[in-house]
């Protein structure tokens, strides 16, 4: 139903795979909504390994620990076939999916790069691959490629219900998003969301101080650097994280973990909230 995608304009890594990682998580544990992970960025494996899918993986959270085998021609690739050749359905999407949470949240493989021409015309693809996915879920969040150059990338942000513009925590980063909301074409204001990722809440840059600088009404988001979140996502448990029953009671004020989940129930009760607001317009 809504497209939400992460995108960013700058030219190396500031985290959002990590904070799309961490949203489409909560979101699955904590709303009951049918949702799908999706991620561009060409052979970029790190949402699958974060949660346990490398080599052989196993489902994990509400799923029984059966094994599979990690076929990459199983995501983007398997769909792109069928979408060439006009046969991908709603319904055929799971099957090119890897379940994290039964009924909850699904990932897609990233794109394995062989040539630019390969990837071009994948990436191409995946505009078709959105449009069909939305009507089989509730929520698709795609993790976009950075930059403006690709033509694709304009028309996913255009096709995009909601776009969420990462951004690092420091003071260029403002006048880089106000010279980008003179874009109306892509950027309408409506459905416009930012947020700061990895997060430093003793930073004098905080994200009220940069909301208001922003000339934003509300405080924008934030996912705060969380080591234990880090440490998870490198040994493949990110989804056992977001189940641990401990973690999920911290609710000591200066601990840096408990403040992180604090923030992610703020950042998908506010895409909820805009999902309503959109649905109120349409």
């Amino acid at each position: 139903m809504v497209i939400v995608t992460f995108w960013n304009d700058n030219t190396g890594k500031i985290g959002q795979t990590h904070s799309a990682m961490a949203i489409a998580s909560y979101m699955g544990t904590e709303h009951n909504y049918k949702t799908l992970l999706m991620t561009t960025r060409y052979d970029d494996q790190i949402a699958l390994k974060a949660f346990g899918y490398e080599g052989t993986a196993k489902t994990v959270g509400l799923v029984t620990g059966n094994k599979q085998s990690m076929d990459l021609e199983s995501g983007l690739e398997g769909m792109e076939k069928l979408v060439l050749a006009k046969r991908l359905s709603p319904d055929m999407v799971p099957n090119y999916t890897k379940i994290i949470y039964k009924n909850r949240l699904e990932v897609v493989t990233a794109p394995k790069k062989r040539d630019d021409l390969d990837f071009n015309r994948l990436y191409n693809s995946c505009k078709d691959i959105l449009m069909i996915a939305r009507q089989h879920y509730d929520i698709v969040f795609v993790d976009l490629n950075n930059g403006l150059e690709n033509e694709t990338t304009k028309e996913i942000l255009k096709m995009s219900n909601i776009i969420i513009l990462n951004m690092e925590q420091k003071p260029s980063e403002m006048q880089k998003i106000y010279e980008l909301k003179q874009n109306k074409e892509l950027f309408d204001a409506k459905k416009i969301m930012y947020l700061i990722n990895n997060y430093d809440r003793k930073s004098k840059y905080s994200s009220k101080n940069i909301s208001r600088e922003m000339g934003e009404k509300k405080e924008i988001m934030t996912v705060p650097y969380a080591n234990l979140f880090a440490e998870a996502v490198q040994e493949g448990t990110a989804a056992e994280f977001f189940l641990n029953t401990r973690i999920k009671r911290l609710d000591d004020v200066e601990d840096r973990t408990a403040f992180f989940i604090r923030e992610l129930k703020r950042d998908t009760d506010a895409i909820v909230y805009k999902m309503q607001e959109l649905q109120m317009r349409i």
